[in-house]
């Protein structure tokens, strides 16, 4: 384990109670079979990509800065090493050289455990994409960042995970992108996400009046294109914040779909032979 592994917002829930993960309503809404396999019948276990290890790592970039402003690379290269083989604990030491350790992850690449993540594209993105995310805190510094919170949505069922950051009365969400032009929008499926994460925040005693994504781009440079053979457009990485303002309105329709989840989920435990109906998959019928 490194600081950078995932920490479930279940943790900090009653025991027994169900979770509701702002990352998920997104998924209840457009594919509600997939939610309840995953969320009820746990069938799905997290896994890694390159972008969501990417995005990991700038997460933790962040957060230390914000924090420390300091961020410990030791604990990055771990977390990368742990990637290429889970099964070897590997430490580097804190004052770890930064071209060495490269080099040693480098020469592990060929053996790595997990082949399909992209490791070295990793090593090629990582920094400049945490400098990037850096370089928007300096000018734009939270006062609260990768907080664990939860509220009660009803009985036995509570809204948890782990939000970003927060400045004043702004949610702040980072998200890594390989577009080359960064969106100027929310979209929806992150626009649920955040207003979870708002409509918990209000409930305990923290208010949100603006919601708002940072877009952190990969750093496109030095391609080639297969076709011509010629250089390609740079496209280095930058941290674009997109923000929106929100009002009661907003939370009160992000508290009814928590309530309509919560109140799905009861219905599926007090009428199983409806579950088929309720997740909108006859396969689930029993």
């Amino acid at each position: 384990m490194t600081p950078l592994d995932y920490v479930s917002g279940a943790t900090i829930i009653p025991n027994k109670a169900f979770g509701i993960s702002p990352s998920n309503v997104n998924t209840f809404i457009t594919k509600p079979h997939t939610w309840y396999r995953e969320q009820v019948l746990g069938e799905k276990q997290f896994d890694k990509s390159t972008a969501t290890i990417l995005g990991t790592i700038v997460h933790y970039c962040a957060e230390q800065y914000i924090k420390t402003k300091a961020v410990p690379k030791s604990h990055i290269f771990d977390y990368i090493h742990e990637v290429l083989d889970p099964n070897i604990q590997t430490k580097f030491p804190s004052n770890v050289d930064e071209t060495t350790a490269i080099a040693e992850l480098r020469s592990k690449i060929s053996a790595s455990k997990n082949p399909h993540i992209d490791v070295a594209y990793i090593l090629d993105q990582w920094k400049p994409m945490g400098q990037a995310v850096i370089d928007y805190l300096k000018t734009n510094k939270p006062n609260r960042s990768e907080e664990l919170i939860c509220a009660e949505v009803m009985p036995g069922f509570y809204a948890s995970g782990s939000a970003d950051a927060v400045m004043g009365d702004t949610l702040i969400d980072f998200k890594t992108t390989s577009d080359l032009t960064p969106k100027a929008y929310i979209p929806m499926n992150y626009k649920y996400q955040l207003l979870t994460y708002a409509w918990i925040y209000t409930k305990i005693g923290v208010p949100i009046n603006r919601i708002r994504i940072v877009w952190i781009t990969n750093n496109q440079v030095g391609r080639i294109s297969e076709t011509t053979g010629k250089p390609m457009k740079d496209y280095p990485t930058t941290a674009t914040a997109v923000t929106e303002e929100i009002n009661s309105a907003d939370l009160e329709f992000i508290e009814s779909i928590l309530k309509l989840i919560s109140e799905t989920v009861q219905a599926s435990r007090d009428y199983p032979q409806l579950t088929h109906c309720l997740f909108k998959d006859y396969r689930l019928k029993q």
